[in-house]
């Protein structure tokens, strides 16, 4: 609970930061554009990302006879807990595991293995677009200074270790996850979820190269929203240009603040800056981009509840009927 006051308070002040610097009109734009059809475009894309990543998803749970509207809700509950609580370590991926588990009997170890995987795929693309737009934006658009220089690479190196740590685990069949299920209490079956992704993450497994393909339509569907609230702001850039603000986007996660608030528009200001576009738009386009993920989570949020509360309901009801016996 501490951890997330002090993240929902540290990206606030950043938050008041920025609007105090760039000013609050621009954000009132950003509110006025949101509340309209625009706003209805950017909410249609956002709940379009969030269905591919429900497919990939899908895919990755091959076998297992779940209802693809189903798991859809299951993966936007998961979403709210990653994205408005990112400071619970592994919260979205457990409740996911769970509900496969309690509420569609799939086994621990499968819905526990189907998560696992779900993330390194997404991470993989992320890291990748990160990796890339801000060295295309360094390299072709803006110079950094000695201090920015230090801090994206250092911020691009360890993300880069990490994916290539996980990887070499991986591929050289080593235990990587043994020791965050032994945290959470559940080390009696670390061996086989680590053996399910080892065997998806196998070169030859077709699986794993449409898991790739959707989490590459996935970046792509995000990559056009991003040009599409840039077209909305009447800011329209070369796509080489709109890359590395998705890359931005996407570095702006890595901190655990609720909804990237604060930071979002921090990293983006300095982007937008070098682009030649007003420090402003940023943050009414962080606004209008938040937005979009915000009603993703707040729907995901509603089914989460709903969820939790029908699974708690059977389950008493379970009791009370075994306790009658």
């Amino acid at each position: 609970m501490i951890r997330v006051l002090v993240s929902i308070i540290f990206g606030g002040i950043i938050f008041v930061y920025v609007g105090n610097t760039i000013g609050w009109d621009f954000i009132l734009t950003g509110c006025k554009k949101f509340l309209s059809f625009e706003g209805v475009i950017i909410i249609a894309l956002s709940f379009f990302i969030a269905f591919l990543g429900s497919l990939r998803w899908k895919k990755i749970l091959k076998g297992e006879k779940i209802k693809e509207k189903d798991l859809f809700k299951t993966y936007i509950g998961g979403f709210s807990l990653m994205y408005l609580f990112p400071m619970i370590l592994f919260g979205s991926e457990l409740f996911r595991a769970s509900i496969l588990k309690h509420r569609y009997k799939v086994n621990l170890d499968s819905a526990l293995a189907s998560v696992f995987i779900e993330r390194i795929l997404e991470w993989t693309i992320n890291i990748i677009v990160i990796i890339t737009g801000v060295l295309y934006f360094f390299y072709a658009i803006k110079k950094p200074t000695f201090n920015l220089g230090i801090i994206f690479t250092g911020t691009i190196l360890i993300t880069l270790i990490i994916l290539i740590a996980v990887y070499f685990y991986i591929f050289k069949k080593k235990s990587f996850l043994r020791n965050i299920l032994f945290k959470l209490k559940k080390e009696n079956i670390a061996v086989k979820v680590e053996q399910k992704v080892f065997e998806y993450f196998d070169v030859k497994n077709i699986n794993l190269w449409e898991g790739y393909f959707l989490s590459f339509l996935k970046a792509m569907a995000m990559f056009l929203r991003v040009w599409v609230i840039l077209y909305f702001l009447d800011s329209i850039l070369p796509l080489r240009e709109v890359y590395p603000i998705l890359g931005f986007s996407f570095l702006s996660t890595l901190i655990p603040i609720p909804a990237a608030l604060g930071v979002q528009e921090l990293i983006q200001a300095f982007a937008f800056e070098n682009l030649s576009i007003k420090t402003g738009i940023s943050s009414v386009f962080s606004m209008l981009l938040r937005n979009g993920d915000i009603i993703v989570s707040l729907t995901g949020l509603v089914l989460f509840s709903k969820i939790g509360y029908d699974f708690l309901f059977k389950n008493e009801k379970r009791k009370n009927s075994k306790n009658i016996v």
